[in-house]
Protein backbone atom coordinates (compact mmCIF):
# COMPACT_ATOMS: atom_id res chain seq x y z
CA UNK A 1 0.00 0.00 0.00
CA UNK A 2 1.34 3.36 -0.72
CA UNK A 3 2.20 5.75 1.87
CA UNK A 4 0.08 9.32 1.38
CA UNK A 5 1.40 12.83 2.96
CA UNK A 6 -1.47 14.21 5.02
CA UNK A 7 -0.38 17.41 4.27
CA UNK A 8 -0.15 17.32 0.09
CA UNK A 9 -2.50 14.08 -0.23
CA UNK A 10 0.59 13.13 -2.58
CA UNK A 11 2.48 10.10 -2.43
CA UNK A 12 5.27 9.98 -0.01
CA UNK A 13 7.79 8.64 -2.98
CA UNK A 14 6.61 11.88 -5.05
CA UNK A 15 6.71 14.33 -2.06
CA UNK A 16 10.22 13.10 -1.06
CA UNK A 17 11.65 13.90 -4.70
CA UNK A 18 14.46 16.97 -4.35
CA UNK A 19 12.40 19.08 -7.32
CA UNK A 20 8.47 18.76 -5.51
CA UNK A 21 10.86 19.82 -2.24
CA UNK A 22 12.25 22.97 -3.76
CA UNK A 23 8.29 23.61 -5.05
CA UNK A 24 6.87 22.76 -2.00
CA UNK A 25 9.36 25.00 -0.08
CA UNK A 26 8.93 27.76 -2.59
CA UNK A 27 5.14 27.50 -2.19
CA UNK A 28 5.24 27.88 1.37
CA UNK A 29 7.60 31.02 1.70
CA UNK A 30 5.06 32.40 -0.84
CA UNK A 31 2.46 31.64 1.41
CA UNK A 32 4.55 33.02 3.99
CA UNK A 33 4.99 36.38 2.20
CA UNK A 34 0.96 36.62 1.11
CA UNK A 35 0.45 36.32 4.82
CA UNK A 36 2.28 38.82 5.81
CA UNK A 37 1.52 41.56 3.22
CA UNK A 38 -2.37 40.76 4.15
CA UNK A 39 -1.08 41.61 7.99
CA UNK A 40 0.83 44.60 7.63
CA UNK A 41 -2.06 46.10 4.56
CA UNK A 42 -4.37 45.79 8.08
CA UNK A 43 -2.28 47.98 10.32
CA UNK A 44 -3.22 52.04 9.65
CA UNK A 45 -0.31 52.35 7.50
CA UNK A 46 -1.55 49.42 5.23
CA UNK A 47 -5.05 50.81 5.45
CA UNK A 48 -3.46 54.39 4.06
CA UNK A 49 -1.65 52.84 1.02
CA UNK A 50 -4.98 51.04 -0.07
CA UNK A 51 -6.85 53.58 0.37
CA UNK A 52 -4.30 55.72 -2.51
CA UNK A 53 -4.21 52.78 -4.36
CA UNK A 54 -8.27 52.82 -4.13
CA UNK A 55 -8.16 56.30 -5.59
CA UNK A 56 -5.43 56.10 -8.07
CA UNK A 57 -7.59 53.31 -9.52
CA UNK A 58 -11.16 55.15 -8.85
CA UNK A 59 -9.02 57.39 -11.48
CA UNK A 60 -7.82 55.66 -13.80
CA UNK A 61 -11.29 53.62 -13.99
CA UNK A 62 -13.51 56.81 -14.48
CA UNK A 63 -10.91 58.15 -17.42
CA UNK A 64 -11.10 54.88 -19.20
CA UNK A 65 -14.85 54.92 -18.60
CA UNK A 66 -14.82 58.57 -19.92
CA UNK A 67 -12.60 58.22 -22.83
CA UNK A 68 -14.51 55.27 -24.37
CA UNK A 69 -17.39 55.75 -26.53
CA UNK A 70 -19.42 53.10 -25.96
CA UNK A 71 -18.94 53.49 -22.33
CA UNK A 72 -20.11 57.09 -21.98
CA UNK A 73 -23.29 55.72 -24.50
CA UNK A 74 -24.32 53.17 -21.97
CA UNK A 75 -23.60 55.75 -19.19
CA UNK A 76 -25.96 58.65 -20.24
CA UNK A 77 -28.38 55.40 -21.19
CA UNK A 78 -28.23 54.65 -17.48
CA UNK A 79 -28.45 58.46 -16.27
CA UNK A 80 -31.33 58.97 -18.71
CA UNK A 81 -33.38 55.81 -16.73
CA UNK A 82 -32.70 57.40 -13.52
CA UNK A 83 -30.02 55.20 -12.36
CA UNK A 84 -27.37 57.27 -10.65
CA UNK A 85 -24.44 55.03 -9.66
CA UNK A 86 -20.78 55.39 -10.08
CA UNK A 87 -20.01 52.48 -12.51
CA UNK A 88 -16.02 52.89 -11.58
CA UNK A 89 -16.39 53.25 -7.89
CA UNK A 90 -18.44 49.81 -7.96
CA UNK A 91 -15.79 48.48 -10.11
CA UNK A 92 -12.97 49.41 -7.93
CA UNK A 93 -14.97 48.74 -4.52
CA UNK A 94 -15.65 45.25 -6.35
CA UNK A 95 -11.81 44.54 -7.06
CA UNK A 96 -10.55 45.81 -3.76
CA UNK A 97 -13.06 43.72 -2.04
CA UNK A 98 -11.58 40.61 -4.08
CA UNK A 99 -8.04 41.48 -3.23
CA UNK A 100 -8.77 41.73 0.47
CA UNK A 101 -10.89 39.04 0.65
CA UNK A 102 -13.38 40.92 2.20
Amino acid sequence: MVQVDPATGLPISEVEKKSNIEIFNRLDGQRTQSDQLINDLGTEKGQLILNKIREHLLKRVNKLIDEDGECKALKRLLVDMGVTINVGDMAVERLMKLVMKK
